[in-house]
Order: structure tokens, then C-alpha cells, then sequence
């Protein structure tokens, strides 16, 4: 149903001037006067953008994340000994499984994202299996950027997202 324009003028008139009927309290009736006024407490929020990755840095434990350099799908001799680390431990416990998680930061674009983290969990795949490791034990996920937290902007923080992280099955 439309209302005429002259008819909705007169609800806008009555609607303002009832409005105007309410009474309004004083500012001495909810403030003290200034000398009372106590300066507001300095809140450091936990979600500023420097909290946020130093919570992410803090969350990655080194020996259960295989690294890369920006662009970078090879896995380096250094991440190659903690990989052999974890294929001693697979070997040992053949119940127990390992998901390969790939991580990327948010430089490029969500295609390439995806791309370069499923190159890097088949890359630490490939050297899990050349130490052995049976293809049963491990499974694959590939993340990109998309569950990274977007406060990650500086390039300390990018360097831990640019990994494949280890988490083993539960006992």
C-alpha cells in the first residue's frame, strides 16, 4: 500500500515533533564535573595487528613445519633432516598417520595460492617417501592463503606462513 504524499508529510510532521516532546537530561546529571573525571585506562587490545602475528609466529612449532623461501617449492637440506626425523617416527608407528598441511602467505593471487601449496605438500610428500615412509601413512590437504589470518602483513610473518605443516593422526 503507497501513502499519498500529503498524507506521509503529516506522519513526518507528527513523528518530528513528538520527538521533540521527549525530555532530554542535562550533562551535569551523568557527568561528575571534571575534576572528578578520571583519565581513560590505555586498552591494549589482543587483536591489533602486531598480537595477531606474533600469535601466529608463537603457533608454528619448528619441527612440525617444513619452511619455503617466497616462491620456493624445494625442500632445503636443513628441512630435509626434520623431515627424515618424521619418517623415523611414521616407520616406527606404523598405526599412526601424518596430514600434510600447505600453507601459503597472501602475496599472490588465490589460483596461485592453492597451486604453489599443493607443489610444496607434494614435495614434502616426495621426501617422506624417498625415507620410505608407506603412502598409507600420509595424506595430503592443501590450504593456500585462505585460513590465513589476515593480520599477517609483515614479512616475518609471510616467512611462517610459507610452510607445510606436520600434524600427526590421534592416538
Amino acid at each position: 500500500m503507497l501513502i499519498s504524499a500529503p498524507r506521509y508529510e503529516c506522519l513526518l510532521v507528527i513523528a518530528v515533533s513528538l520527538a521533540g516532546c521527549a525530555v532530554w537530561p542535562s550533562p551535569e546529571d551523568h557527568f561528575p564535573p571534571d575534576s572528578q573525571v578520571a583519565a581513560p585506562a590505555v586498552v591494549v587490545s589482543e587483536d591489533t595487528p602486531s598480537a595477531l602475528e606474533e600469535k601466529v609466529i608463537a603457533a608454528n612449532r619448528e619441527e612440525d613445519n617444513i619452511y619455503f623461501p617466497l616462491g620456493g617449492v624445494t625442500v632445503s637440506t636443513r628441512e630435509k633432516a626434520k623431515l627424515q626425523q618424521h619418517a623415523a617416527y611414521l616407520k616406527a608407528n606404523p598405526g599412526k598417520s601424518v596430514t600434510l598441511i600447505g600453507y601459503t602467505d597472501d602475496l599472490g593471487s588465490r589460483s596461485y595460492n592453492v597451486a604453489i601449496a599443493e607443489q610444496r605438500v607434494a614435495a614434502v610428500r616426495e621426501v617422506l617417501r624417498s625415507y620410505r615412509v608407506p603412502p598409507v601413512q600420509i595424506h595430503r590437504y592443501s590450504v593456500g592463503s585462505e585460513k590465513m589470518p589476515s593480520a599477517c602483513k609483515t614479512p616475518r610473518c609471510r616467512k611462517k606462513m610459507r610452510r607445510v605443516e606436520l600434524v600427526y593422526s590421534p592416538d
